[in-house]
């Protein structure tokens, strides 16, 4: 697939997922936790700095990669999530990305999680 057809692809799921306007964000990282997509609620500010963005991507990459070390033993993980006083993070590991939500902290996360699931593996397989 070419990156324009890719990018599309991002596009319009990051569109879905952001339909619900209790999610904020999602962004798209390669397995190097580099920022490949993003989408962000219109009228949202995430007031993060470019520098602790960039953490917080490698560290979400890094704690997708020590929690495969687990499959064999508890299975395979589907997503993990932090509850925060301001927002809710889901981190989901698909194919060779990882994909982050944030939404408010009253969405249901296992709905949101499970939809994004069904969405991006849908596009990334072709």
């Amino acid at each position: 697939m070419s990156t324009q057809v890719i990018s599309k692809l991002f596009d319009y799921a990051c569109n879905v997922l952001l339909a619900n306007k209790g999610t904020r964000y999602v962004g798209i990282l390669d397995k190097m936790g580099n920022l490949i997509f993003e989408k962000e609620q219109k009228n949202i500010n995430l007031s993060m700095s470019d520098n602790k963005s960039r953490s917080l991507y490698i560290k979400s990459v890094l704690s997708i990669l020590f929690e495969k070390d687990f499959d064999k033993q508890i299975g395979l993980l589907k997503y993990n999530v932090s509850h925060r006083t301001k927002i809710n993070m889901i981190t989901i590991p698909i194919f060779d990305h990882v994909v982050i939500i944030t939404v408010e902290p009253n969405e249901n996360c296992d709905i949101i999680a499970n939809s994004a699931i069904v969405l991006f593996e849908k596009i990334l397989k072709e």
